[in-house]
């Protein structure tokens, strides 16, 4: 078994049922969906799976990605403060919804803990 494989199903194991549908194709994907998938999957190691989506859903996205990349350029410091800010709340209540969708509840508690 590969490593992204190791990944996918571990991920799968903790995910929700609808995060397995996105990932799988089943459900369309939003570039928020896309966005937090990335995170999740990175804040939780799954480095290869991060990048199985990142490798086929990111040509999808690309306009919003440019348009990210434009904003940064044009002013990088109020960008990055205005991001980090939004960021952060936004991320933990991924992180926080992600974990309550956790079927098991051992498992569950331990990715609380790394939150």
């Amino acid at each position: 078994m590969h490593q992204k494989d190791i990944e996918k199903f571990a991920f799968f194991y903790m995910c929700g049922q609808r995060d397995k549908r996105l990932i799988e194709g089943r459900e369309k994907m939003t570039f928020q969906d896309f966005d937090r998938l990335i995170f999740i999957t990175e804040f939780l190691g799954l480095d290869h799976l991060s990048l199985e989506i990142w490798n086929r859903y990111s040509t999808k996205f690309q306009a919003q990605l440019q348009d990210l990349e434009n904003q940064f350029l044009e002013d990088p410091k109020d960008m990055a403060l205005a991001e980090y800010t939004v960021d952060t709340q936004l991320r933990d209540r991924w992180l926080e919804e992600f974990c309550a969708s956790v079927p098991d509840e051992e498992v569950r508690g331990w990715i609380m803990i790394q939150v």
